[in-house]
């Protein structure tokens, strides 16, 4: 009962296949390929290039590509799989009727192949000269060989060739047409020499080739070598380098001078003697570059390394106070941490101090490097501290302090922008800097011209400080900026006027002075004006700035930030100032452009 059913369905689905093939098979049929096959010229000589180009001029929308293969030879072997490429360029080395054959293949698998005959007549081109040049590069002594022997001709046979050579491009050929591909040559001396190749065949058409040859003062065969002694030294020893044992692999004759290069920066030589002492300021690897030259000026070269043991020298110590003045009530800030060593780091040395410097050590060896002093007794002291290093080796170093008979409350401060330290003395309530001001500030990101440094290079602003032009000071003060420090800032005419309450009348000026009763220890650090040179031009333009210092060791004037409108500019700033040659102290109006030393006072 249940196959009948089963046997209908199988009928029913068989004609429907039935009817859907006839249907694909037309689906398929509904486009052939036609195709075109271009050539570019369509007939020409053995010595052209032809471009060939395959179209398809019915491509549908839904063909994305096509592929195309070549038969170029006329083998009936395809020469190369397919691609979708449409395009190939050939040359026809050959005359006669070529047949060139395409196949093209449809997204869908469709075939097409396309013929078409080329007719090529025989044309003539040049050679194609080549040739190498054994030894590429060497000295003037050597015979060098040149070989054109893979020079060709597209028609013509290798044999039928004519070759001559230039073998110093001059325009002048150093052989006759020869046959011989090769040739050797000689210079007399080194040089780059272009060498040139020309190459004739038997229809005169010619080709030319042309290479640069370096010839050089360089021979291998030259075998520099050397030994060093002691084997291993240090820093402090006299090293004997020495070349004797340099030859020459085929010619004993030869005789040398020697050149040597340290750490390739410095040269000693050339010598003829192959012996060279030398003494290495530096420890580590050392590079040594032997130069050997012979009569002829070829030369050859040879590097080595060694070591050499680093010497344990001395530390070198070094005192940092933060002021060198002070009175029988300063505690002195004493710091060995600037001192330094070629092995031992700060934290390692162990120092010692002798306050006195009376040969009495008044510490024992310890690694602490910071410490406070107070001096009983005024006068000067040398402060001898020092250092020893893990080694063993020892240094000392002094500095003087002075210390006076007064006792005004003095402290010390730290400017935490450079990290200099200034003093400080309590002067009635006011706290004022015991030192003078030496912030440098940057001419690119301050005022240009803000400050300057008296002889910086001869250390004179570690002295005296530095000074600071009047107007540009107060300019930038006003800004909202300080050249102080944190916590301090530039007085004004009233905290000049108040100081000056504090001078005693009989000492006058010498109270302010190192070693005074109010202990400001103020130097006679003179002042400095400038003047601005411009050019012939018109309008004008700044061309450089001449700065004139003046009264070193005579007068010395301090900035306040107080200024007034006047018709003279000299008597524009207030300032506190004095001179050598009197006793009093001015503290009155200044030139409003004049550079002044700087004290800071501390802000309450």
């Amino acid at each position: 009962m249940n196959k009948a059913p089963s046997i209908g369905i199988f009928f029913l689905l068989l004609i429907a296949a039935a009817a859907l093939l006839p249907g694909c098979r037309k689906d398929h049929s509904i486009w052939k390929p036609v195709g075109a096959l271009v050539m570019k010229p369509d007939s020409g000589l053995t010595t052209q290039t032809f471009d060939f180009r395959v179209d398809i001029t019915n491509l549908p929308a839904n063909q994305n590509e096509y592929y195309v293969r070549w038969d170029l030879d006329g083998d009936s072997t395809w020469d190369a799989s397919f691609t979708a490429f449409p395009t190939i360029t050939h040359r026809f080395y050959q005359k006669g009727i070529h047949a060139v054959k395409a196949e093209i293949l449809t997204e869908d698998g469709q075939r097409v192949t396309l013929n078409k005959n080329l007719r090529i007549d025989q044309g003539y081109s040049a050679p194609h000269a080549a040739f190498t040049i054994d030894p590429p590069e060497s000295n003037y002594l050597t015979e060098f060989t040149f070989d054109a022997s893979s020079t060709f001709d597209d028609e013509d046979p290798f044999s039928s060739l004519q070759f001559r050579w230039d073998f110093e491009n001059d325009g002048a050929w150093d052989t006759e047409l020869s046959p011989d591909p090769i040739a050797k040559h000689k210079y007399k001396r080194s040089g780059n020499y272009e060498v040139k190749l020309s190459v004739t065949d038997p229809t005169r058409r010619i080709a030319t080739e042309s290479k640069i040859l370096v010839v050089n003062l360089h021979d291998e065969g030259i075998h520099p070598d050397f030994t060093w002694s002691p084997p291993e030294g240090t820093v402090k020893d006299t090293f004997l380098l020495d070349a004797s044992s340099t030859l020459h692999e085929t010619d004993s004759t030869r005789v040398y001078s020697y050149t040597w290069n340290i750490h390739q920066e410095v040269t000693y030589g050339p010598f003829t003697d192959p012996k060279f002492p030398h003494v290495f300021w530096t420890y580590g690897m050392q590079e040594v570059i032997l130069t050997v030259t012979d009569q002829f000026g070829l030369s050859n070269s040879c590097t080595k390394q060694f070591y050499v043991i680093k010497e344990n020298k001395p530390p070198s110590p070094k005192i940092l106070v933060a002021t060198p003045y002070g009175n029988i009530t300063t505690n002195f800030y004493l710091s060995a941490w600037p001192s330094l060593d070629d092995v031992t780091p700060p934290s390692l040395l162990l120092i010692r101090w002798d306050f006195e410097g009376d040969g009495n050590w008044d510490t024992g060896w310890s690694y602490e490097k910071t410490l406070f002093h107070q001096f009983s007794d005024p006068g000067e002291y040398w402060i001898t501290l020092e250092a020893e290093d893990e080694g063993g080796e020892r240094a000392t170093t002094k500095t003087r302090l002075l210390v006076s008979k007064y006792s005004n409350p003095t402290g010390y401060i730290q400017d935490r922008r450079d990290g200099k330290y200034y003093g400080s003395v309590k002067i009635g309530d006011q706290w004022w800097m015991s030192d003078n001001l030496d912030y440098r500030t940057n001419p690119k990101m301050d005022i240009g011209m803000l400050q300057i440094c008296y002889h910086e290079d001869q250390g004179m602003c570690d002295l005296y400080g530095s000074l600071y032009q009047g107007e540009r000071t107060v300019g930038y003060t006003e800004s909202g900026q300080n050249i102080c420090p944190e916590g301090w800032r530039l007085p004004t005419k009233e905290d000049w006027l108040k100081l000056g309450e504090q001078i005693d009348e009989n000492t006058g000026r010498n109270s302010l002075m190192v070693g005074g009763s109010l202990g400001f220890n103020a130097h006679y650090s003179g002042t400095a004006t400038y003047v601005i040179i411009y050019t012939i031009d018109i309008p004008p333009e700044p061309l450089d700035t001449v700065y004139y210092f003046r009264k070193l060791h005579d007068e010395v004037r301090f900035i306040s930030t107080t200024t007034r409108p006047f018709f003279d500019e000299l008597q524009c700033l207030f300032h506190l100032g004095f001179r050598k040659d009197s006793e009093g102290v001015d503290i009155t109006w200044g030139d409003l452009n004049a550079y002044f030393s700087a004290r800071c006072i501390k802000i309450e």
